[in-house]
């Protein structure tokens, strides 16, 4: 039983070993084409360009003020005042009083008469004299003598002209003498440089002369002085 099994199973192999001899020869054979090899040139690309230059990092702000070194701001409102460090010479030499040069005439007023009411008498009228005139301010000539200088004061030499190489200038003032000698400023006439007119104007405030008279009595007098201011 065993044989025979094993003669069938060999049969059966044998067989199917046929069928496929068989069937190779019935298909037809493909047709094989051989590859042909070549040579590839390899070409050699050009170096790309830099890359652009990167920018800057933006600059950072400074960091804010420490309180130690925050200061006072100004106030606006403030108006600076210039300093000045230059010295002050309070005992400047000033030229005295000069008499010589006589002041202008003051206008004497203008005295208008009014002619007198007729009476309703027979007897002709006479008119009534005029009313004395008293002046309140006389000029130097109208003065029993000419009023002295008894003191003056001092000022400082600008020195915006001395750096410019002025060593003198002269202040012509037209001035009202108190009835006790005190100088009053009515004008200035003239002035060699107009920075001299400030200290002239201290001088002449701090001034005195002695007490202008007419008739024995003290009268207000005006006059001309002039002011010279040396370096």
């Amino acid at each position: 039983m065993k044989f025979t099994t094993t003669v069938l199973g060999l049969a059966m192999a044998a067989a199917l070993l046929a069928l496929l001899g068989l069937t190779r020869l019935v298909m037809p054979q493909v047709p094989t084409t051989d590859l042909e090899l070549r040579e590839v040139e390899i070409a050699a690309l050009p170096e790309p360009p830099p890359p652009p230059p990167e920018d800057p990092p933006p600059e950072q702000p400074p960091p804010p003020p420490a309180l130690a070194n925050i200061t006072e701001v100004p106030d606006p409102t403030r108006v600076a005042i210039p300093k000045v460090d230059v010295p002050l010479d309070l005992e400047m030499p000033v030229d005295t009083f000069f008499t010589d040069i006589e002041p202008a005439p003051l206008p004497q007023p203008v005295v208008r008469r009014v002619a007198p009411k007729p009476r309703p008498t027979a007897r002709p009228s006479r008119p009534s004299p005029p009313p004395a005139v008293t002046k309140s301010i006389y000029s130097i000539n109208e003065l029993d003598s000419k009023p002295r200088l008894l003191r003056h004061g001092s000022a400082a030499f600008p020195s915006s002209l001395a750096r410019r190489g002025v060593t003198q200038g002269t202040v012509n003032f037209e001035v009202e003498l108190s009835t006790s000698g005190r100088v009053n400023v009515r004008r200035v006439v003239s002035a060699t440089h107009s920075e001299l007119v400030s200290p002239a104007r201290r001088i002449a405030g701090s001034a005195r002369f002695t007490a202008p008279t007419r008739n024995g009595k003290p009268v207000k007098a005006v006059m001309r002085w002039p002011i010279t201011i040396r370096k």
